[in-house]
Order: structure tokens, then C-alpha cells, then sequence
């Protein structure tokens, strides 16, 4: 009886190393959940991050096309702004171009009128006057409105170049002759055959004068003999 239960012992030993096929059972260890858990928590961590970089592209890119929009919008404003700026420039330089040429014009008017007024003067003569003496005043009368012109552009700052016996200048002369002399060391302006003008600094005309150039040392040497 007691070898009977022994081998009923023994097979059921047996039985049990055999099964290697059969199931293992979870003895609650916790290494094995553990180990299936962890690379899903790890690519969940992950997409959360791209989520929130994705997110604060967006963003970025959103705020970058508003301070785009917000930019073309100024330079549009600015551009308008400086179109309306020239067009009152341009309108403010024409009012005054045209307010200068008024005051200029009205002085040239009473100036013709002064002359219109001695032509007259001079197509009759006086009782008890000569020819002489009629002749004399409308010269006078010419010389004052001469006189009246040159005050007129000497009120706009116009004024005359007068380099009469002094140096020659090219910036202000104009030479039409060249004559030689003993009198000068230099190129002299010697005679004015036009005046010239300028306005402030910047010259309107130049003058046409006759140049005297001193004799070369030869020249003078014949010229004593």
C-alpha cells in the first residue's frame, strides 16, 4: 500500500517537469508588465513633444505672417505719405517759382513803362528846345532806366561781375580779345564789351572782356630799339 502511494507521488513529480510546453503561471513578479508598459510610454512621451513643437511652429509662423502683413501695410502708409510729401514739395516750389517771376515781371513792366514813356518823349521836341538838348535828355532818360533795371536785379540779389583791371578769371570772364601791353605783369581785364551777372554765388553770364597779356621779355627788347 505505502509503494502504491509513493508512485502515484513520483508521476505526478514527473508530470510537472515535463510540461514545458504548457503555460508558465504568473507568479505577480512585477518585472514582466513593467518591461511590456515601457516603450509604449516612451513613444506616447514623444509624440506629445512633437505635438507641442508642432504647436509652437504654428504659432511662430502665424505671428511672423502678421508682423509681415503689419510691415506691408506701413510701407504702403509710407509710401503714400512720401508721394503726397513731393506732390506739396512740387506744388510749393511752383507757387514760389510763380510769385518770384511776379515780383520780377511787375518791376520789368514799370521799367518798359518808364522807357515806352522816354521814346515817346523823344519823338517831339519841346518848344524853345534844341534838337540838341532833346536829344540829350532822352539819353538821360535811358541812362535812369538803366540805372532802375540794375536796382531791380540788384532787389532779386543779382549783381554785376566788375573784375575791371583785375586779374583775368575764367570762372567769371569770357575772353573775345587778346591784346599784348607793358602796363600789366598778369592777364588783366583791360575792357568790358558785356556784363556779366550772378546770382548769389552761381554765375548767370559771363562777362565778354578784352584781355591785355604783358609783353614776353624779347618782345620788349624790339619794342625799345
Amino acid at each position: 500500500m505505502q509503494k502504491k502511494e509513493n508512485n502515484v507521488e513520483e508521476r505526478a513529480f514527473n508530470g510537472a517537469g515535463q510540461g514545458d510546453d504548457s503555460p508558465a503561471l504568473n507568479d505577480g513578479s512585477p518585472g514582466a508588465g513593467e518591461e511590456a508598459a515601457g516603450p509604449c510610454a516612451a513613444a506616447e512621451d514623444d509624440i506629445e513633444t512633437l505635438k507641442k513643437l508642432l504647436a509652437d511652429a504654428q504659432a511662430d509662423a502665424e505671428k511672423k505672417a502678421k508682423e509681415i502683413t503689419e510691415l506691408k501695410d506701413l510701407m504702403q502708409r509710407r509710401q503714400a505719405d512720401f508721394e503726397n510729401y513731393k506732390k506739396r514739395v512740387i506744388k510749393s516750389q511752383d507757387e514760389n517759382r510763380k510769385y518770384a517771376i511776379k515780383d520780377l515781371a511787375l518791376d520789368i513792366i514799370t521799367i518798359n513803362d518808364d522807357l515806352l514813356r522816354a521814346i515817346e518823349a523823344s519823338s517831339t521836341v519841346k518848344n524853345g528846345e534844341s534838337l540838341e538838348q532833346s536829344h540829350k535828355s532822352f539819353v538821360d532818360g535811358v541812362l535812369m532806366i538803366s540805372r532802375m533795371i540794375e536796382e531791380a536785379l540788384k532787389k532779386y540779389k543779382i549783381v554785376e561781375i566788375d573784375q575791371l583791371n583785375q586779374a583775368f578769371d575764367p570762372q567769371f570772364n569770357e575772353a573775345v580779345e587778346i591784346v599784348q601791353g607793358d602796363s600789366v605783369k598778369e592777364d588783366t581785364v583791360t575792357k568790358i564789351y558785356q556784363k556779366g551777372f550772378m546770382l548769389d554765388d552761381l554765375v548767370l553770364r559771363s562777362a565778354r572782356v578784352q584781355v591785355t597779356r604783358a609783353k614776353a621779355a624779347g618782345q620788349k627788347e624790339d619794342a625799345g630799339k
